[in-house]
């Protein structure tokens, strides 16, 4: 098992991780917007919906929270920050069932999140200065 102080992304993983991330906080913004769409404009109207809107609230928050961190410890490339990912894109996942159709935006980022989170990477095919890209010893 790794430690958290031990390097587990190589920087150009890390740069892909942290795109993915950027649109899954994104994806988390849209969703918060809806929320107060749903609280404020519907909510009045419908008093059934104060639960749906609620619900998608929390939801909202904790794909903010979850990817807000992931974002964070994300530059440390530790164990740490690859738990802090697979967490985010596994809790993107239920968020999609409630967001109707923005679901399906949501499945398509959780799974490309998951997989950079997890498939096998070689920090020590970091570049170092001076090397050219492509031209790796």
């Amino acid at each position: 098992m790794t430690t958290t102080g031990t390097v587990v992304y190589s920087q150009d993983r890390t740069r892909r991780l942290r795109l993915a991330l950027y649109v899954a906080l994104g994806v988390g913004a849209v969703v918060a917007a809806y929320a107060v769409w749903v609280l404020v404009g519907v909510v009045p109207d419908d008093a059934d919906a104060l639960t749906y809107g609620v619900s998608v609230a929390v939801v909202a928050a904790v794909v903010l929270a979850s990817t807000g961190l992931a974002l964070r410890l994300l530059p440390s490339r530790s164990a740490a920050a690859k738990r802090a990912c697979v967490v985010a894109a596994v809790l993107l996942l239920p968020a999609s069932v409630v967001v109707g159709q923005l679901g399906f935006v949501a499945i398509v980022v959780a799974l490309s999140l998951l997989f950079l989170a997890l498939i096998a990477d070689d920090p020590s095919l970091d570049a170092g200065p001076g090397v050219p890209k492509g031209h790796r010893p």
